[in-house]
C-alpha cells in the first residue's frame, strides 16, 4: 500500500487526466520513425485506460509487450531524442498512474527503471549529440517543465521523496527572468530553441506542464512555493493573452507547429485556456479572480526580444512577425516547417471578429507560401527546408540588427525592419504604424541585383469556397474570375468584402489575383503520421501585391489597412489622404 502523502497528489493527478474531454496529442512532434511508433503506441493505450470499460488487462499485457519488444532500460536512444525522454515517459507515466491498482508491482518496477533510465532528472538531456557528444544538454523551457513533471510523477510511483523533491526543484530556473536564451523575458517574450518566438508552441507546454506540477503537489511536503512562481503567474497576462483572439492562439508565436494539422491555432488556443484555468487553481485569489474574467487586451505591444508586435483594437487584432541576428527568421526541421521562409520577413497577421477562423481554415497548406501578407519579397524560387523527419531542428536566422517596434500615447505604436532577403540582395527598410482604425504599411529604399522580380504583399486572404465574393477597385466591382492576374493602374482604393478595405495614398500600380490552391498538410510536414494529412485540399485565395520590377533600385510604397472596414467608408478614407 502506498503512503498516503505519495497517494494523494496521484489522485489528484488521476482527477486531472479524467477531467480532460481529450488528451492532448497535439504535443507529439510526431514522424514516422520507430521511437515515434512507441510513443503513438503509448498514447494510444493510454486512450485504452482512459475509457474505465474493462480494457485494464489489455492494456496491461500490452505494456508488457511495450518494455519487451521497445522501451526498456537497455534500449539504445535513437533518432529524435523527445520520445525517449519526454513523449513515451510522459505517456507510460500516465498510464501507470490510470492503472496503478491493476499493474503489478515488479511490471511498475521495469516501467519506473525504464523512464529512470531516459529522464533520471529534469535538468539534463540523456543523448548526446554531435554538438555536444561529451556532455548531455542542460534542459531549459518547455522541455524542463515536462522532464520536471515525469519526474515527480515516477517519484510518486515510487514512493521516493528524494526524487519528487528533484522534480520540484528542478523549476528553480524557470522562475526568473532570462536576458538571453530560452525562457521568459521581462517584456512578455519567449524564447525556445534560444533564438525562436515560440509562445503558442512550446510556451504553452511549459504553462501547462507548471499547472499540473503545481496541482499535483498543492498541499503535499513537496509544495511549489516561493516569490519566483509569480514569473509564470505574471506571464499569464503579459505572454499570453496578447496572443489569443477569440480563443486562437496567433501563427506569429508558433513557430513550425504552423505545420501542423492537429495542432492548429484553435486547437491551442483551447489548450492556453485550459491551462489558464488549472493554474487558476493554485495561483492567489489576486491572479485567479483577473484570469477567470480573461478580458481581451486592447492596445499595442512590443515583444522586443522575441521581435513580435500585437495590436488590438475591439473589434479586431493585428500580428506583425519581425527577425533579426537576435530572432530566427523561422524553424524548420524533423520534416515540419518546409515552406516557412518568409514568416519572419514582416508577415502581418490580420485577426477580426467577422472573420476569426481565417487561419484556421486550411490556410498553411493551401496559402501561396510566396507571397504572405505584409512581406517584401524575391520572386526566387525556393528548395524544401528541414525535410528529413527525425533529424533535428534548425534556425534560419537574418543578419539585421533593426527589427521591433515602440509604443506611442493612446494605445497605438510604430515597428519597423531592416530587411535582408535570405539567399538574396534584396535589402529594404519597412515601417508599420498602428492606429486606431487601420495600420499604415510604408516601404523604402527597396533595391536588389539579382535579375528577379521584387514584390509586396499587401493581402492574401483565405475566401474558403467563396469564389463570388466582391471586390471593388476605386468605386468599379471587379470580375471575380478565378486564376486571371489583374494590373491596375494609379489604385487609390480597394474593397474586399468581409475582410476590409486599402487605401493608397497618391495611387499605386496594384496586382490582384483570385485563385484556387490546392496542397496537403504532408507536404510542409513530411513527418505526418495519419492517412488525412496527405488528403488534397482546396481554398480560394484572393492576393493583392505591389509589383517592384526587376532589381529595383530606391523602390518603395505605402498603403493603409482597414481592417473590417465597409466599402463606403474605405471610399472616404481614401478622399481624406
Amino acid at each position: 500500500m502506498r503512503e498516503a502523502i505519495f497517494e494523494e497528489p496521484l489522485v489528484r493527478y488521476e482527477r486531472l487526466l479524467r477531467r480532460r474531454t481529450e488528451v492532448a496529442e497535439t504535443r507529439l512532434d510526431l514522424d514516422v520513425s520507430d521511437e515515434a511508433r512507441t510513443t503513438l503506441s503509448y498514447a494510444r493505450l493510454r486512450t485504452l485506460a482512459l475509457a474505465q470499460d474493462g480494457a485494464a488487462t489489455t492494456v496491461v499485457d500490452a505494456l508488457r509487450f511495450l518494455h519487451e519488444k521497445a522501451y526498456r532500460p537497455d534500449a539504445e536512444e535513437t533518432g529524435n531524442w523527445w520520445h525517449w525522454e519526454i513523449g513515451t515517459p510522459r505517456i507510460l507515466l500516465d498510464i501507470c498512474v490510470l492503472l496503478r491498482a491493476e499493474i503489478p508491482e515488479a511490471d511498475l518496477a521495469d516501467y519506473l527503471a525504464t523512464v529512470r533510465r531516459f529522464c533520471p532528472d529534469p535538468d539534463r538531456r540523456t543523448k548526446t549529440g554531435a554538438r555536444s557528444p561529451s556532455s548531455p544538454v542542460t534542459e531549459t523551457g518547455a522541455n524542463r517543465t515536462d522532464k520536471a513533471l515525469i519526474v515527480a510523477l515516477a517519484g510518486l510511483l515510487a514512493g521516493d521523496s528524494e526524487r519528487v523533491a528533484l522534480a520540484r526543484d528542478g523549476l528553480s530556473s524557470l522562475f526568473q527572468y532570462v536576458t538571453s536564451g530560452d525562457g521568459f523575458y521581462e517584456d512578455g517574450s519567449f524564447i525556445q530553441h534560444d533564438t525562436v518566438a515560440y509562445t503558442g508552441s512550446y510556451g504553452v507546454v511549459l504553462l501547462t506542464s507548471v499547472a499540473e506540477i503545481l496541482a499535483l503537489l498543492h498541499g503535499s511536503p513537496w509544495e511549489v512555493t516561493g516569490p519566483g512562481v509569480s514569473v509564470v503567474f505574471d506571464a499569464v497576462e503579459r505572454s499570453f493573452l496578447p496572443f489569443l483572439f477569440e480563443g486562437r492562439m496567433m501563427d506569429a508565436v508558433r513557430g513550425r507547429a504552423i505545420a501542423r494539422q492537429h495542432s492548429r491555432d484553435l486547437d491551442i488556443g483551447a489548450a492556453t485556456l485550459d491551462a489558464i484555468r488549472l493554474l487558476a487553481d493554485s495561483a492567489p485569489a489576486e491572479y485567479a479572480s483577473r484570469w477567470r474574467e480573461l478580458r481581451r487586451p486592447d492596445g499595442f505591444r512590443v515583444f522586443g526580444a522575441m521581435d513580435r508586435v500585437v495590436h488590438h483594437r475591439p473589434r479586431w487584432a493585428a500580428a506583425l512577425s519581425l527577425s533579426s541576428e537576435r530572432v530566427a527568421r523561422y524553424e524548420c526541421g524533423n520534416g515540419e516547417n518546409l515552406h516557412g521562409w518568409y514568416t519572419g520577413d514582416g508577415m502581418l497577421s490580420i485577426y477580426d471578429l467577422d472573420d476569426p477562423g481565417h487561419y484556421t481554415d486550411e490556410y498553411w497548406p493551401t496559402v501561396d507560401p510566396y507571397r504572405l501578407p505584409g512581406t517584401t519579397v524575391d520572386t526566387r524560387r525556393r528548395e524544401d527546408v528541414g525535410r528529413g523527419s527525425g533529424q533535428g531542428t534548425g534556425a534560419i536566422m537574418a543578419p539585421n540588427r533593426i527589427a521591433g517596434g515602440s509604443p506611442v500615447e493612446g494605445g497605438f505604436g510604430t515597428a519597423e525592419l531592416d530587411l535582408y532577403g535570405e539567399g538574396s540582395t534584396l535589402r529594404a527598410h519597412k515601417t508599420w504604424h498602428f492606429l486606431d482604425d487601420a495600420v499604415v504599411a510604408l516601404g523604402t529604399d527597396i533595391s536588389s541585383s539579382d535579375g528577379r522580380r521584387i514584390e509586396t504583399i499587401v493581402e492574401n486572404r483565405n475566401l474558403r469556397t467563396d469564389a463570388g465574393r466582391r471586390f471593388v477597385v476605386d468605386g468599379v466591382p471587379q470580375n471575380p474570375e478565378l486564376g486571371v492576374e489583374r494590373r491596375y493602374l494609379g489604385v487609390q482604393w480597394a474593397y474586399l468584402e468581409g475582410v476590409g478595405g486599402y487605401v493608397f495614398p497618391g495611387g499605386a500600380d496594384l496586382v490582384s489575383l483570385r485563385e484556387e490552391r490546392a496542397g496537403t498538410w504532408h507536404a510542409i510536414d513530411v513527418g505526418a503520421s495519419t492517412a488525412g494529412d496527405e488528403v488534397e485540399v482546396r481554398r480560394i485565395f484572393h492576393t493583392l501585391w505591389l509589383d517592384h520590377g526587376v532589381s529595383p533600385r530606391g523602390a518603395g510604397y505605402m498603403y493603409v489597412l482597414l481592417p473590417g472596414a465597409s466599402e463606403e467608408g474605405t471610399a472616404r478614407r481614401a478622399a481624406q489622404l
